[in-house]
C-alpha cells in the first residue's frame, strides 16, 4: 500500500470504470457482499436507473441491489484492520485518515488514525474498528480484543 492514494468507488463514474476489476484494483474501495468479498464491479446497479427490475442479484458478486441506487456495502460493524482490508475499511471508517510510519527506513502504512470527537485514535493491523449503534467508531486493542 506504500505510495498508493485509496480511492472511493463512488466517486469513479461506471463510463470511467469499464477496466477495473476491484478485487486486483486494491487501491480503490468495494463494496462488500453477503460474504464479505470485494464487488469486482459495483457500478451495475446504478446505471439501471427508471429499469422494471426492483432488487436483483449483482451479476458480478452476488449480493443483493437494487436497480437504479449504488452497491449496498454488507460489511459488518467489526472489522479486523488488515494489509488486505485497508481500502475497504479506510472508506467505512469515515472520517479517518492513513497513518504511515518510518519502518526500516521506508515509510509504510501501518494503520488508521480514526478521529472520535476530537481524539485521534490510532489502529494499527490487527486492532478491531467497531461501529456501534449511534454510527461512533470504537478502536479495540488487538491485545484487548480476546478475553479467557
Amino acid at each position: 500500500m506504500t505510495g498508493q492514494l485509496v480511492q472511493a468507488w463512488t466517486d469513479i463514474a461506471p463510463k470511467d470504470a469499464k477496466d477495473l476489476d476491484l478485487t486486483r484494483d486494491l487501491h480503490i474501495s468495494a463494496p462488500l457482499n453477503e460474504n464479505g468479498e470485494r464487488c469486482p464491479w459495483p457500478w451495475e446497479p446504478q446505471q439501471l436507473v427508471g429499469a422494471p427490475i426492483g432488487q436483483f442479484h449483482c451479476s458480478y458478486c452476488g449480493a443483493m441491489v437494487m436497480a437504479g441506487i449504488p452497491h449496498p456495502d454488507y460489511a459488518p460493524d467489526d472489522r479486523v484492520l488488515t494489509p488486505e482490508n485497508l481500502t475497504s475499511v479506510y472508506e467505512w471508517c469515515d472520517p479517518s485518515k492513513l497513518r504511515h510510519e518510518n519502518v526500516n527506513g521506508r515509510l509504510e502504512c501501518v494503520g488508521l488514525t480514526v478521529i472520535i470527537g476530537d481524539q485521534r485514535v490510532p489502529a494499527r493491523f490487527g486492532d478491531t474498528i467497531r461501529k456501534d449503534e449511534d454510527g461512533m467508531f470504537i478502536v479495540i486493542p488487538a491485545s484487548e480484543g480476546t478475553t479467557t
